[in-house]
């Protein structure tokens, strides 16, 4: 990982993914950009106020975003942090940004658990279409301790998010916990005609996407745990990343050029998640 692009409004939790930003920057020894997007009714100031400038204009956008950096960077750090500000729309000059990048990095609303849908709406849209992986960052877990945490289902995708999540685990020299669940299959028509699902059959199956997965040579050497069960994904990811540092998890999308697919599960997690979660 070679560039972060973290976007901010100079919120609280946007603060909260630009520093996660640098300390994963540090970690990898990459670059960061800061992204802040303005317009004339979209303005930002250094003291964080709301009032409105009819002069408004890229000097005090930039003045603002310098200093919310600041504010958020210990001026000790020996990451290299660029500042950029864009008049556009967020989720636009965001995505734009992150094709330059290798990952994506954003804040989250809320505190995570069931109590409501709590990601904004320019974070899930560039969580759709982003064409690089997009971390979400809700809570400040470090980064240099607890586990990584992916979820599978066999598909391609999943499988470049267990090759992410590996990468991640590798260096930060953390056990890596693999998770698929499995569930019955959706039951229509009459019951008398319904053939009564093979359960041990299922699990079995489960189990083979599991040990599969586990068999990839990119967890060669990781401390690795495997795990199957049956109901939710989602639930059961949750559950397991309650002292994770990281969860990460595959779409079934093709990008901005071929359709928005984030996927139930994908944005689930990122509604409520206890972690940083990382879409692939």
């Amino acid at each position: 990982m070679d560039k972060i692009v973290v976007g901010t409004d100079g919120s609280d939790h946007a603060t909260a993914a630009l520093v996660w930003a640098v300390d994963e920057a540090q970690l990898h020894q990459a670059e960061v950009e800061v992204v802040l997007v303005w317009s004339l009714l979209d303005q930002y100031h250094s003291d964080h106020s709301k009032r409105f400038d009819p002069n408004y204009g890229p000097a005090a956008a930039s003045a603002a975003l310098a200093s919310w950096i600041d504010e958020a960077i210990d001026p000790t750090t020996d990451v290299t942090v660029h500042q950029r500000v864009v008049n556009d729309l967020p989720a636009r000059a965001l995505l734009e940004a992150g094709d330059a990048a290798d990952l994506l990095a954003l804040g989250a609303r809320g505190i995570g658990g069931f109590e409501g849908l709590l990601l904004g709406s320019v974070s899930e849209r560039i969580a759709q279409l982003a064409n690089r992986p997009v971390a979400i960052i809700r809570a400040s877990a470090p980064v240099r301790h607890g586990e990584v945490v992916v979820g599978i289902d066999g598909s391609t995708r999943s499988l470049d998010a267990l090759r992410w999540a590996a990468a991640e685990a590798r260096t930060r020299e953390a056990e890596l916990h693999v998770l698929h669940a499995w569930r019955l299959p959706l039951m229509t028509g009459p019951s008398v005609y319904s053939a009564i699902p093979d359960m041990s059959a299922m699990e079995e199956a489960g189990r083979t996407v599991l040990d599969t997965a586990l068999a990839d040579p990119a967890l060669a050497g990781l401390r690795t745990h495997g795990h199957v069960t049956s109901g939710s994904a989602a639930e059961a990811l949750i559950g397991l990343a309650n002292d994770a540092a990281l969860l990460v998890v595959g779409t079934r999308g093709l990008g901005r050029v071929a359709g928005t697919l984030l996927g139930s599960v994908s944005r689930q997690l990122l509604h409520h998640a206890p972690c940083p979660v990382v879409v692939i």
